[in-house]
């Protein structure tokens, strides 16, 4: 997306993994979507990355909250930090999907109150914020999204000290 920064070359080695196991409702988005922007900020990774890495923590979070309908109540999602790139991974135990079923942006849809909303954005706007993004069925039910975005330094220093966290 023509980012500027400092971008590391060679083995990407994890950083550090966060899990959390969250209620399917949206309570937990904003805090979940402020801690991925956090992580980020104090990697001294570079705002705009910060920016699409928040933003696609929160559509996978409300994407579950509004579509899944589990019975288990809860999904998983785990942010692996590398010194290349974020993986964030959103598990559910849901009614699954089918990408190629999913009607088209700006189609009408109900919504989750009974009323209708225009909707479809969210599969456009994770590929277009992704680097890569691979859907997955959850066998017997649900999804597995996994996303991945590069992650770029605002210095050479900064993407230096990133390498030496490694664990």
């Amino acid at each position: 997306m023509g980012h500027k920064g400092v971008v590391i070359k060679g083995v990407n080695v994890m950083i550090m993994q966060l899990s959390l196991v969250l209620p399917e409702d949206s309570t937990c988005i904003r805090a979940t979507r402020l801690l991925s922007r956090s992580l980020l900020k104090e990697m001294k990774v570079v705002v705009p990355i910060i920016d699409d890495v928040e933003t696609i923590v929160a559509e996978l979070c409300s994407n579950v909250t509004r579509h899944a309908e589990s019975k288990a109540t809860h999904f998983l999602i785990t942010l692996e930090y590398f010194k290349l790139k974020v993986v964030i991974t959103v598990t559910d135990e849901g009614q699954g999907f089918v990408a190629k079923n999913v009607p088209l942006p700006g189609t009408v849809r109900s919504d989750n109150m009974g009323g209708e909303r225009y909707g479809g954005f969210g599969m456009t706007l994770l590929q277009g914020l992704s680097d890569k993004i691979d859907f997955t069925a959850t066998d017997p039910h649900g999804t597995t999204v996994r996303v991945e975005k590069n992650l770029l330094y605002e210095t050479q220093a900064d993407a230096d000290k990133a390498c030496a966290r490694d664990t």
